[in-house]
């Protein structure tokens, strides 16, 4: 495990380093998504001066959904940029190098790039959590457990999606596709969502155990609320590693659309 840990964090660094070597260019990706992020919040404030609430989420709420969405999605795309195009990466043959080497693959392909503009969702998510989501001291444990079981469904999910990469040749759009709504999902109250919508942001797009079940840990926290969360990761975690190896073991069959694009 330690090996394992030396290994990713190695890859991460380099990948840290590349993409803070343009300074220019790391600046504009980084402030301009910082400048995004306020611009968003921004008009969620002048909506909640007009509603005050909507289906009980206050302003101060959410700030709590929009600053954790922005600190995982940040973080995932400093430390773990590779998620972005892994169907892409996958459907290129970028596994062939990787299979000689030590075990470890998905956490290569994750390390293996990281997106400047990460920082910027990073700085935003820290400052929206501090300055308007009403939280204390006390709060910063749940608040990392939170996050931490958010990255983890996300990343978890966004592999799932690249998976697909294993099956099918247009799998390079849609996956990024599906996290894409996976984020959009996540941005907003979930009391907006009814039916059919409700079904998808919980199951297909596990926008929900992103950041509204981290929310309710945060806000009321119990061991229910606990356990729905680490449950969430957990299951997500291992959603990814199972459809990951399913299909590792198709692309060394030869059976991989992959092959036939190379």
């Amino acid at each position: 495990m330690t090996g394992f840990v030396r290994l990713y964090a190695a890859q991460a660094a380099a990948a840290l380093r590349t993409s803070m070597a343009d300074r220019a260019n790391f600046a504009w990706q980084a402030g301009g998504m910082f400048v995004n992020d306020v611009f968003m919040l921004v008009l969620w404030a002048l909506f909640f001066a007009g509603f005050r609430s909507v289906g009980g989420w206050t302003l101060p709420d959410m700030a709590l959904l929009y600053g954790l969405i922005m600190l995982i999605v940040g973080l995932a795309n400093v430390f773990f940029g590779g998620y972005r195009d892994l169907a892409a990466n996958l459907l290129k043959g970028e596994l062939d190098a990787l299979l000689t080497q030590p075990r470890g693959l998905i956490s290569r392909l994750l390390a293996r790039e990281s997106i400047a503009s990460g920082w910027g969702d990073v700085v935003g998510g820290v400052i929206v959590l501090a300055a308007f989501a009403r939280l204390g001291v006390r709060d910063l444990p749940l608040i990392a457990v939170g996050a931490l079981c958010g990255l983890v469904v996300y990343l978890g999910a966004s592999v799932v999606f690249a998976t697909l990469a294993f099956w099918a040749a247009g799998a390079r759009s849609f996956a990024r596709d599906l996290t894409d709504f996976t984020i959009l999902f996540s941005s907003n109250p979930p009391s907006i969502y009814r039916g059919a919508a409700k079904f998808v942001t919980f199951t297909l797009l596990p926008a929900g155990f992103v950041v509204v079940t981290p929310v309710g840990l945060i806000r009321h926290p119990s061991p229910a609320a606990f356990a729905v969360t680490i449950g969430a990761a957990a299951l997500y975690a291992g959603l990814a590693g199972g459809a990951f190896h399913l299909g590792l073991r198709r692309y060394r069959r030869g059976q991989s659309p992959a092959l036939a694009t190379l």
